[in-house]
């Protein structure tokens, strides 16, 4: 079989699987009365939007009409850097949905507050403070590592770090004064997109 092929097939794979574990946890949001107040910044949603709408453009272009874009194939990857990405892409796929399960009904895609909100410590959330963005990182770049497109491997990747640099620090401020001193202490040994590396002395 042609790798070309595989390599498509693996994209399709992956692009169903995030969009299944997006919407079924998003349908979940619109089942929770519970009140919200949403303290988004407009310019993270811009930076967030230009990420997916460039993946959904150029990934459809390599999926139903490869190469048509050809500027962004100007560099061909080696086949290690595209399996590489295919993994970077699969563990992506793995911490998005391990991370949604243990969020649960606390996800919301916008930046909020909600009423009753729960501080979640289990799962990616013992070591990370937001492994859904680590999972979007992930899974940008190994998408375009696997479909050797320029433009999806740099764009998406860096537009949605923008919005995630923007996020954070508001929402970790938000969670401060929602759940006090136990927040702060939970941020003191977790890291925000990657584990803490403790020092043994």
């Amino acid at each position: 079989m042609d790798k070309e092929i595989i390599y498509r097939t693996l994209f399709v794979l992956a692009l169903i699987a995030m969009m299944i574990i997006r919407f079924y946890y998003q349908s979940k949001i619109l089942r929770d009365k519970r009140a919200i107040t949403i303290q988004e910044n407009s310019i993270g949603l811009i930076a967030g939007s230009i990420a997916a709408l460039t993946t959904i453009i150029f990934g459809l272009e390599y999926i139903l009409f490869p190469c048509s874009f050809s500027f962004a194939y100007v560099l061909r990857y080696p086949d290690w850097i595209r399996w590489l990405g295919g993994l970077a892409l699969a563990g992506g796929i793995t911490l998005l949905g391990t991370a949604h399960h243990h969020l649960g009904k606390s996800f919301h895609s916008l930046m909020v507050s909600k009423e009753n909100q729960v501080l979640v410590e289990t799962g990616p959330y013992h070591w990370v403070r937001h492994p859904i963005y680590t999972a979007y990182l992930l899974s940008y770049m190994g998408g375009g590592l696997l479909a050797s497109n320029l433009v999806l491997t740099v764009v998406p990747v860096i537009m949605y770090a923008i919005m995630v640099v923007i996020r954070m620090g508001k929402e970790e401020k938000i969670m401060e004064e929602q759940f006090g001193q136990r927040y702060i202490e939970y941020e003191k040994r977790t890291g925000r997109l990657l584990p803490r590396i403790r020092s043994r002395a």
